[in-house]
């Protein structure tokens, strides 16, 4: 019985929290989306890759909007700004995370495996998203706000040497 009660407690939690952050995504944003895109990116040293996700915008009022934070596939950054060729750019750069190869005391002698550091837990992802979408913060009118962007394209990969 307790087992079912944890289970319905914890699709409640789930759906509640799923709707509250799609609730909360702007539907008419005071700029417009020209082009949306990410790039896998590959490193000339072992284990360095990531993605880089460019967006091209046009702002209706650019003074009283300031970038925040791009969201995507499970992680969040500062978004960048940047003009180039006169156009306005934001990106967000992803590097991968590579789990390190950390020497592990695995024996039979459960102190002797005391000396193991505990794995770091994430904290919880705000939103719900597929691979091919992200999520923009941004603040206006002293209002944090938050636009989800469903259709980024995957371009050519970049190979750095």
């Amino acid at each position: 019985m307790k087992m079912i009660n944890k289970l319905i407690s914890g699709i409640l939690f789930i759906t509640f929290f799923t709707h509250c952050s799609i609730a909360q995504f702007d539907k008419n944003p005071p700029f417009i989306i020209k082009k949306a895109f990410y790039q896998e990116w590959f490193g000339g040293q072992p284990n360095s890759k990531g993605a880089l996700i460019t967006i091209e915008i046009s702002t209706l009022i650019p003074n009283d909007i300031i970038y925040d934070s791009i969201f995507f596939k499970g992680n969040a950054k500062k978004l960048g700004q940047t003009v180039f060729e006169k156009k306005q750019l934001l990106s967000g750069n992803f590097p991968a995370k590579i789990a390190s190869d950390k020497n592990i005391i695995m024996h039979a002698d459960p102190l002797k495996e005391m000396a193991n550091k505990p794995p770091t837990v994430l904290t919880s992802f705000p939103f719900v998203l597929t691979d091919n979408e992200c999520v923009i913060s941004y603040i206006f009118k002293n209002k944090k706000r938050y636009f989800k962007i469903d259709n980024l394209k995957q371009e050519k990969a970049i190979y750095y040497p």
